[in-house]
């Protein structure tokens, strides 16, 4: 059923249509203010800002009653390009890539670039920012409908101390431990929105790279904060071999020999195709959250078993099926257990597996998105 033989609006689709053919000169500055439009034939005065909504609800549903532009979104990051690293870009991209196939354009507009990040074009219908330091209250944009959301991953208290968080329209929370705490220590009501993967990029077709080939590894940089692999792994006590790929880990004595650099992002399937578990280190940013990294996701859809620390992800997000570990004993046992155990470990990939290519790719992300960006419309245009 499409958006609008779910929406009832006072004037038909053929009037809509006519109005907008007599302000033809008009419509590009409509969107940028809110007047009102009496309507001599259908005796309603309507005001321009439930016309924007319209024109949004037209792009989301593809009709180009009002405009042959699409829903144009734009999302916040830290940085863009092909030397990146920051995960909320890569995040970003994932998720673009099936926004894409609802028809919709995708850009990126990072800290680190070149123009003023915001200044926002006029064109752009809905900004997601993934940072937390991104102020909604300095964006500078003609579009008086523009749809501000957060999508925190990470850092969830600095995010809701912010001054200017309450001027989002949306926010979402990657887990449901993310929802209660932002609940409750603001004035919004998250959707749940968790990471995923883009199984286009990461799955079991992947084939090896004989330069990456191990028992198990380690993706993630090391920045003087402190990390529960440091203190729980011990590779020189298991009889399997380890490769540890990321920034500065050659700051850790025990874990020089095993280091192999960084990875760039487009290497990570080849990566997780080549080795047979991958270890998830959940950092403070996100564990008692129960925020789930993207790795997770990723080197299950690859067809690597992935044992975590995080406790609270795992229980949530995964219903208890991820080995989970809290201490270098169970670490350890996990490890040399899945690994001398192969049966055991293809049964538990293949559950897990086949659970995240069904709940937790990107394209179950967009249609919630897609869903809740007209419920939200809905509100601001009640039958």
């Amino acid at each position: 059923m499409s958006i609008w033989s779910k929406l009832k609006f006072k004037v038909s689709k053929t009037r809509l249509r006519q109005i907008k053919n007599s302000i033809q000169d008009d419509i590009d500055s409509i969107k940028y203010r809110s007047v009102n439009i009496y309507d001599d034939k259908s005796k309603h005065s309507i005001d321009t800002k439930q016309i924007n909504t319209k024109f949004i609800l037209d792009k989301i549903d593809n009709n180009t009653l009002f405009s042959n532009e699409p829903l144009k979104i734009a999302f916040i990051v830290t940085e863009e390009g092909e030397i990146a690293s920051a995960g909320d870009y890569f995040t970003a991209i994932e998720f673009g890539e099936f926004l894409k196939k609802l028809g919709w354009h995708i850009s990126f507009i990072p800290h680190h670039g070149q123009g003023y990040w915001y200044h926002i074009p006029d064109d752009v219908d809905v900004v997601i920012s993934l940072l937390d330091r991104y102020d909604p209250n300095r964006i500078k944009s003609l579009n008086q409908s523009l749809i501000k959301i957060a999508w925190p991953r990470n850092w969830f208290d600095r995010w809701v101390s912010h001054p200017s968080f309450k001027k989002y329209d949306m926010v979402f929370a990657p887990s449901k431990t993310a929802q209660e705490y932002i609940n409750k220590f603001s004035n919004k009501k998250p959707i749940l929105l968790p990471l995923a993967t883009n199984p286009n990029r990461f799955n079991e077709n992947i084939p090896q790279n004989q330069e990456y080939l191990c028992d198990y590894c380690f993706t993630g940089s090391y920045w003087n904060d402190p990390r529960d692999i440091i203190e729980m792994l011990e590779p020189d006590n298991i009889p399997y071999k380890f490769n540890l790929y990321g920034k500065n880990w050659d700051k850790i004595p025990k874990f020089k020999k095993y280091y192999h650099g960084f990875i760039p992002y487009s290497k990570l399937p080849e990566v997780y195709a080549s080795t047979k578990i991958v270890i998830d280190d959940a950092n403070r940013a996100t564990k008692k959250y129960g925020s789930v990294n993207s790795r997770v996701y990723d080197a299950l859809a690859c067809g690597a078993l992935v044992i975590t620390n995080g406790k609270k992800g795992a229980l949530e997000t995964f219903k208890g099926k991820l080995p989970v570990f809290n201490s270098n004993k169970e670490l350890n046992y996990q490890l040399v257990y899945y690994l001398s155990n192969e049966d055991e470990r293809r049964a538990k990939i293949e559950e897990l597996q086949e659970f995240v290519l069904e709940k937790h790719t990107y394209a179950n992300r967009a249609e919630t998105l897609e869903k809740n960006l007209v419920t939200y419309l809905s509100t601001l245009n009640p039958q």
